[in-house]
């Protein structure tokens, strides 16, 4: 979408739709780091569209002081909640490709390999530490560093022989991409 696309379509929502969807795009922002963080990646698509038509039924709700409102004016009522859901997912989008932190891509390419040695929820942080730490290292430095960061954060049941093999490998992994990046 082109930005005069974006903006023609915020221009066709009134006001009470866009401050609800803009709470729901932060209620979405809330769950995806707290609750639903294992959650798959298509729940995302359709959670803040979900949450729209929710929040919508309930503030129609309480803003008539009236719950039939819902039933009694169905038409008025769905035509809201599916602006409010639209306009959620718009935010939510514009809100992912824009505004959301990203990593800053160090640990982009070493996580994969630490796979397997390193939980999940301390892959990133390992492979931050390992990016940074490793910086000016060379040869048996270097792996001496790799190892000894590799067993800081590695699962418990993970033998001496799988993390020396994945420290070798890890070394190599940087060495090899310095090099490149000297190129």
């Amino acid at each position: 979408m082109t930005i005069l696309q974006y903006l023609s379509a915020f221009r066709l929502y009134g006001a009470d739709v866009l401050l609800l969807a803009l709470g729901v795009t932060l209620v979405t922002a809330l769950l995806k780091k707290t609750l639903l963080k294992n959650a798959t990646k298509k729940l995302y698509l359709f959670l803040p569209f979900l949450i729209g038509l929710l929040f919508w039924c309930v503030y129609r709700a309480f803003a008539d002081r009236n719950f039939l409102f819902l039933t009694e004016n169905f038409p008025q009522t769905l035509e809201g909640a599916f602006a409010c859901g639209c306009a959620a997912t718009l935010y939510y989008v514009v809100y992912e490709q824009f505004f959301r932190a990203k990593t800053d891509g160090a640990a982009e390419p070493l996580a994969p390999l630490l796979e397997g040695f390193v939980p999940e929820e301390k892959r990133e942080e390992a492979a931050r530490a390992l990016d940074e730490g490793a910086t000016g290292l060379e040869g048996d430095a270097l792996r001496a560093f790799v190892s000894q960061t590799l067993a800081a954060y590695a699962e418990e049941n993970a033998t001496e022989a799988e993390l020396t093999a994945a420290a070798a490998l890890i070394a190599e992994f940087i060495e090899r991409s310095r090099s490149d990046e000297v190129r």
